[in-house]
């Protein structure tokens, strides 16, 4: 090219993270040729830049990291870790099955070692399916606490299998509770990590990143299983250190496990997080923003496993039967017609309608079948201020001036409580939704577990 002549160069990059990539026009080659600038060549090497170039593809999902949620990175890091520590955990407790199995010893046979197996996995396959009918509902809306279940469900696999060799009991029923173990971790595993999937794919690419996340995780326990091959003849020489190894493993998992579900933010609601903003809403006037919910969410107990969990004691039921909820009433000592006509007089312009023995501490939100989600958070925290409202007037409890519903009393029935708090969340309700949007919440995505019965 002479002198004096503009010079053809373009620069570009893959992704925004990217180091760019300049070419100019070579007259002799006829093509555009790779070259580094001044600052490239000081900043990172040629062979660096591609080793994490290849990385990068390999192993995160196309578009990083505008393809993914914030949290993703820092999930990703403790996930790692906790199947690094559950894969060495696995292999200590390998070689304890074998031993049970009868591995290496003269007296067992074949048939027995497959027997054994074959019960194993046929108790497997019942606890997955009794397990999915009994929880499945739950795994999405409380996704993070089912996903510590499954990883203390993993660990007591583990410890199971390891403990099964020296018990006073038949191996076979050893086997056989942990295959169940195994199979609660499947299930709750398989589905909780699908939902993580889902609410970090942010550029409708969730086989992606799920696929990345198996890519990581292989890559993860191709490390364990080399670890595994390289330790386990010395560790599993000698009883304790076989047992202390165990316990340093599986106490890394269960830590690695909390930092990594502590580390997903989720923008949806159920009930744990809706909760939360509530109860910060009424005593501070304030939102939560969505990672403060995130951090305060209970992980290891409350309303995550208590599908009717409220506070106060109260038991909360969500788009439950009709039916079924006046007969709960009537039990407690109500006048059950006198309940249903006061419910359908009071919600009659709404799209739920609301029953309850507040003496008793419980409440039923019953669903019309075109509710819509906003109507499903009004419901929702109409009960909550309910609530509020009934200890205040019957016990004392401190509320602000302005969420206390006018006309109440302690002396005041149930559905007088109930029609006045209605009223009055009604005009309360839309600063609150509006307060949500502002701090970045998915209103138009509830997780409450909410039952399938609808009016018609």
């Amino acid at each position: 090219m002479m002198a004096g002549d503009m010079a053809l160069m373009y620069r570009e990059r893959k992704g925004y993270v990217a180091q760019p990539v300049t070419y100019t026009y070579h007259e002799t080659s006829k093509a555009f040729i790779e070259v580094a600038t001044q600052k490239e060549r000081q900043t990172v090497s040629w062979l660096q830049t591609r080793a994490n170039r290849w990385l990068r593809d390999v192993f995160l999902p196309l578009g990083y990291p505008e393809s993914v949620s914030s949290d993703y990175l820092h999930y990703q890091f403790w996930d790692c870790i906790q199947a690094y520590c559950s894969n060495i955990a696995g292999a200590l407790s390998l070689k304890a099955t074998l031993t049970g199995l009868g591995v290496g010893e003269g007296t067992a046979t074949p048939l027995a070692a497959t027997l054994t197996w074959l019960l194993k996995d046929g108790s497997g396959m019942v606890a997955s399916i009794a397990f999915a009918y009994w929880r499945g509902s739950q795994l999405d809306c409380n996704s993070k606490q089912w996903r510590l279940f499954a990883d203390v469900a993993n660990d007591l696999h583990h410890f199971i299998r390891l403990l099964g060799p020296i018990l006073p009991i038949p191996f076979m029923t050893i086997m056989c509770l942990s295959a169940v173990m195994l199979a609660l971790v499947g299930v709750a595993g398989g589905a909780t990590r699908a939902a993580f999937a889902q609410h970090q794919a942010r550029g409708e690419n969730m086989a992606d990143v799920s696929a990345k996340d198996g890519s990581q995780e292989t890559m993860v326990n191709l490390a364990a299983l080399i670890t595994s091959l390289t330790l386990l003849p010395t560790i599993t020489a000698n009883l304790i250190v076989t047992w202390v190894a165990f316990m340093i493993c599986v106490s890394l998992h269960l830590y690695t496990n909390y930092r990594a579900v502590r580390a997903v933010k989720m923008e949806s609601l159920n009930r744990p997080r809706l909760l939360s903003t509530l109860h910060t809403w009424f005593s501070t006037a304030s939102m939560l923003s969505v990672e403060e919910a995130n951090i305060t969410e209970p992980l290891l107990f409350g309303p995550a496993f208590n599908s009717y969990y409220f506070p106060h004691g109260f038991s909360t039921s969500v788009g439950c039967s009709l039916h079924w909820a006046l007969e709960k009433c009537q039990s407690s000592g109500s006048d059950v017609k006198e309940m249903y006509t006061a419910a359908r007089r009071t919600f009659e312009k709404d799209s739920y309608l609301m029953c309850g023995n507040l003496k008793q501490r419980q409440l039923h939100i019953v669903y019309h079948s075109n509710i819509t989600t906003q109507e499903e958070l009004l419901a929702f925290f109409t009960a909550y201020l309910c609530v509020l409202n009934y200890f205040h007037v019957t016990q004392g409890s401190v509320l602000s001036a302005e969420y206390i519903a006018d006309g109440i009393s302690a002396d005041s029935p149930d559905w007088h409580i109930i029609s006045a708090v209605r009223q009055h969340a009604n005009t309360l309700f839309p600063a609150f939704l509006k307060a949500l949007r502002d701090k970045g919440w998915h209103v138009n995505k509830l997780q409450l577990a909410a039952d399938e019965w609808r009016l018609t």
